[in-house]
């Protein structure tokens, strides 16, 4: 997979090679993508032939806007805007969020 084939995975792939971050924080963002590589495979292989089309639809939907934060999230850390304790509290946060997705059972 190239990094040029999503935004969130790049960001999260800048997150674990930083040489900033500690090692704690490295770690969570290769728990990001190892959630974001099993988001995928779900959605692929047990998402559409297992959950209902509307369903699914806003399954995906809570994804997207669970992902769409990564890139500014490491943006606005790279560019010095948030301290390294934000940064890891938000970036925990998304992490746990994608870990625990999907719940097809919740509405």
């Amino acid at each position: 997979m190239s990094l040029r084939n999503s935004e969130y995975y790049e960001a999260l792939i800048r997150m674990a090679s930083s040489d900033r971050l500690g090692w704690d924080t490295v770690a969570l963002a290769g728990r990001g993508i190892t959630a974001y590589a099993a988001a995928q495979r779900w959605m692929i292989t047990e998402g559409k032939v297992s959950v209902d089309p509307l369903r699914l639809a806003d399954l995906v939907i809570e994804f997207g806007m669970t992902v769409e934060q990564l890139p500014d999230l490491w943006e606005r850390y790279a560019q010095g805007a948030i301290p390294d304790s934000q940064f890891q509290a938000s970036l925990e946060a998304i992490v746990e969020q994608l870990e625990s997705w999907p719940d097809p059972q919740s509405s």
